[in-house]
């Protein structure tokens, strides 16, 4: 299991954590967490998740939000965070993987019709 940096919300009870890539420093893990939406003091000596940093309600429950590892529901384009409001897209559709399935079902039908 590969070990990753974390940055921290700071606001009383918010259990936000944005969690970098397995092989980032502790300045371009902050770094990351600034791009993601992330408010970072000079010095990283308070964090603000974007929830928090909005004047939003904090983290109060964990889930897949790779921002602030917030919990999350189904969108109508992605998985979006009840938190921070970011939208993870839905993975497009394999055109391959639903051709496997005709011929697995085509395979069937021959197979019955075999019988």
């Amino acid at each position: 299991m590969a070990l990753h940096r974390a940055v921290g919300c700071d606001t009383d009870g918010c259990l936000a954590l944005y969690l970098a890539a397995p092989r980032l420093g502790a300045d371009a893990a902050q770094a990351a967490a600034v791009r993601a939406g992330w408010t970072v003091t000079a010095g990283g000596l308070t964090n603000r998740c974007p929830s928090c940093n909005r004047g939003g309600l904090p983290v109060l429950e964990r889930g897949d939000c790779p921002v602030c590892t917030g919990s999350t529901f189904d969108g109508q384009n992605g998985e979006q965070c009840h938190h921070c409001g970011h939208v993870t897209p839905y993975p497009e559709p394999d055109v391959y993987d639903d051709e496997d399935q005709e011929h697995d079902g085509e395979q069937l039908h021959t197979a019955e019709a075999d019988r």
